[in-house]
Order: structure tokens, then sequence, then C-alpha cells
């Protein structure tokens, strides 16, 4: 399981683009980065500062996502990221 340790850069330029659908159980996570800083609301949410790289696992449910944030795991709003 990815816990915020960087991808080497060698594995990272031969992973491909996954079409995979978020919410498939053959998902098995991408990096994104944050766009806007979040600030939690619940104990299950993460923050995000702009521009953090995280790691997110799958798509909880419409508009929420579960990431890596640092050493942290939980919820963050889905369009607060981007793909990279």
């Amino acid at each position: 399981m990815h816990r915020g340790i960087p991808i080497s850069p060698i594995i990272e330029s031969t992973r491909p683009t996954s079409e995979i659908s978020l919410s498939s159980s053959e998902f098995t996570g991408r990096q994104a980065k944050a766009l806007y800083d979040f600030e939690p609301e619940s104990a299950s949410e993460c923050a995000l500062r702009t521009g953090d790289i995280i790691w997110v696992q799958y798509r909880q449910c419409q508009g929420w996502l579960v990431a890596d944030v640092g050493d942290e795991t939980g919820l963050v709003p889905e369009e607060f990221v981007e793909w990279i």
C-alpha cells in the first residue's frame, strides 16, 4: 500500500495512464495534485494545501476520493485535485 512515499521516476515513467473507472475494483490508485486548500469538516476528511501531491486509492462516492495525504488517509473532494 502506498503511504505517501514518492514513486521512483523510473517506475513512474513506465506506469501506463489508466482509463479504469475510479469506482472499479481494478483501479489500483493514481497520483493527483491539490488545486486548492481544503479544510476538513470531519475526522474522516484530510486537509489539502495547494500543490500537495497525494495518492488516490479510490472514489468513495460521487465527489469524494479516499486518498493518502502525507501520513494520513481520508476523504478529499474530487473537484479539488487534478490527475498527474
